[in-house]
């Protein structure tokens, strides 16, 4: 017995010394690269004169950057030549890095390289678009190249002098949609008995739960602004390729019978079709191209210097730095569904984004406040509780106004109508001005594998549970409680934007708008970006001089290390960018729809959300 008492001893050492062992280890790794990248870091980024910005995006360009988390980075830094390595670039920055170049002397041009672009909003393409216009009206070039081009990085390349694309490559342009997946058939066949509760004609996330199709109304509503957005998207590309190309819209949207022809007098080479019909203006590989502009260096007696995105964006000051000796408008950024409770920077949390609003209600030195919201809705909880710390920003005194992103709507829509003023994109999603709830029930399947449900309780109530059939009564007191949510949300905008409930709810029933509907219907006060919305709240609050500051969630020591190690960190380990398979693209699509179920937590189960908000 001693002995195997001893015998386990030693295992429990030998244990415990390989764990400290490795735990060590991994923290010295770190320590290493947190080092490397200081003395990278500290030393000197020279520009030469002559040079080209390389925007070579490799990921998204978004509102805000998300916070790093350890696990999944460090996990993803191991195994980064299996896993693609996806920057995310923020909207703010990328715009400054285009400003500054544009008034830099050492820089001449800007190359888009836009292969790993994969996925940027329409209203930040019309952001970059109008700022490389600024660039190039300095008489400095923008030329674009890639392999192919998706339909967001050809919008993108549009505002170039000149689109390079591969020999072998392709542009396509699909258009706007909106499909689903639907349930109605599955859930019957697994005797799972959806209970649906809304307002709203056109509120149709419940749709798939109920029918096996699109219903008409909807299709009639998304048609809308689908069509306004592709509209708009073609007069952009006409607008900026017209005098450098023989483009027609039907390059940009040929019917099928259109585009066949065209491919065949093609002799089926996609890239000689897009030539052919003004899509873009030279057939160049990556390196073809960059021998070109060498060889051109060369004639003029020059070097050609390629100056990266992030090498630039590194020596460039904060994009914010507010004075202690002026007046601040506080930019507080809201992105991601509307949740309850206190949420991390990728949510909007009803708790977490008030405490936010009350930083700058406090804080004598700010005199407006511009609120970004990115958000296509969530909890009618949260929404309100958000609103109301709105309503106390505007009693003190300070004027507020919403900046809308890509899509403000439903509960976004909600705390965005108690601003002073509201400006949206062209191209923004809003409205959706209705309210859902849903509850489903298993009863039907567990009797038919022979499990029943039977007790006791001492309220109604108390036997509220997905094994048990709903009361019919219990689910009229859920459409009462829904159909108040919906009169609330009519009283709650009619009273921000000064209009009477019947017009509130004759542009409401859940239908989505975009930023043009809006400022006709009077949902949005003025079309423009951030910029426009900050200068809006300036002249709102008379004052002249001022400067920005940035609210945002506090960051621990800890998260600061981690944004800085790994920041520096996905540097040092390069991988390609691939694409996902079919499989897992469809497998992200199921998650995107049903998996919101998951994450909604309103305590008394009223949503106010946009599903179609997102388009493809």
């Amino acid at each position: 017995m001693k002995r195997i008492f001893s015998w386990l001893k030693t295992v429990a050492k030998v244990i415990n010394f390989t764990r400290l062992f490795v735990i060590n280890a991994i923290f010295l790794i770190i320590i290493a690269i947190f080092i490397l990248a200081i003395n990278v870091e500290s030393q000197p980024i020279k520009i030469a004169g002559n040079s080209t910005l390389d925007l070579n995006f490799k990921g998204f360009i978004v509102e805000q950057k998300k916070p790093v988390q350890f696990s999944s980075e460090l996990s993803r830094q191991l195994l980064a030549d299996e896993q693609p390595e996806l920057h995310e670039y923020q909207i703010d920055e990328v715009l400054q890095v285009i400003r500054f170049a544009q008034h830099d002397p050492r820089i001449t041009s800007i190359l888009l390289e836009l292969d790993g672009l994969q996925g940027v909003a329409l209203n930040h393409i019309t952001s970059i678009g109008k700022a490389l216009t600024d660039f190039k009206s300095t008489g400095k070039k923008v030329t674009a190249i890639a392999d192919n081009y998706s339909q967001s990085q050809y919008l993108l390349a549009s505002f170039a002098d000149e689109i390079h694309l591969n020999p072998q490559g392709l542009v396509f342009l699909q258009g706007f949609s909106v499909y689903r997946l639907y349930f109605k058939e599955a859930l019957d066949n697994l005797l799972i008995t959806p209970h649906i509760f809304k307002v709203g004609t056109y509120k149709s996330f419940v749709e798939p739960f109920t029918e096996n199709k699109m219903s008409s109304a909807s299709k009639q509503a998304n048609s809308h602004w689908l069509n306004q957005l592709w509209n708009g998207y073609i007069d952009t590309v006409l607008t900026q390729r017209q005098d450098k190309s023989p483009i027609t819209k039907q390059s940009i949207s040929p019917s099928l019978s259109q585009l066949k022809a065209g491919l065949k007098a093609a002799d089926g080479d996609t890239a000689k079709y897009a030539k052919q019909v003004g899509l873009v203006d030279g057939l160049s590989s990556r390196s073809s191209y960059i021998n070109q502009l060498q060889q051109q260096a060369d004639e003029e007696g020059n070097k050609l210097n390629l100056l990266g995105y992030d090498q630039y964006q590194a020596i460039l000051p904060p994009v914010y730095e507010p004075k202690a000796n002026q007046p601040h408008i506080a930019l507080i950024h809201g992105s991601g569904e509307i949740l309850a409770g206190n949420q991390p920077v990728i949510a909007i949390g009803g708790d977490s984004f008030s405490k936010l609003l009350a930083q700058a209600l406090t804080d004598d030195t700010i005199k407006a406040v511009v609120i970004r919201l990115d958000t296509p809705g969530g909890s009618a909880f949260a929404s309100e509780k958000i609103r109301q710390q709105v309503l106390a920003l505007k009693s003190a005194g300070k004027k507020v106004v919403v900046s809308m992103g890509s899509v403000t709507a439903s509960g976004g829509y909600w705390i965005a109508s108690a601003a002073d003023a509201i400006v949206a994109s062209p191209s923004t999603l809003t409205g959706s001005i209705g309210i859902f709830g849903m509850y489903a029930s298993a009863e039907k399947a567990l009797q038919k594998l022979g499990i029943h449900n039977d007790g006791v309780s001492t309220s109604p109530l108390s036997s509220l549970t997905p094994t048990r059939a709903l009361d019919p009564e219990l689910a009229e007191i859920m459409q009462m409680g829904i159909e108040h949510g919906y009169q609330q949300f009519l009283q709650v905008v009619a009273q921000g934007r000064n209009m009477s409930v019947s017009d509130v709810d004759k542009i409401a029933q859940g239908r989505v708008w975009t930023g043009v509907d809006g400022l006709n219907n009077g949902l949005v006060d003025k079309l423009g970006n951030l910029n426009d919305a900050i200068n809006e709240a300036a002249s709102l609050a008379n004052i002249d001089q001022y400067t920005i500051k940035e609210i945002g969630p506090d960051l621990s020591t800890k998260q600061h290390l981690l944004n800085e190690l790994f920041g520096f960190g996905v540097k040092l380990f390069s991988s390609s960018v691939e694409i996902d398979p079919v499989l897992i693209n469809t497998i992200k699509t199921l998650n995107t729809q049903a998996g919101i179920l998951t994450r909604f937590n309103d305590p008394q189960g009223r949503y106010a959300f946009c599903p179609m908000c997102n388009i493809n």
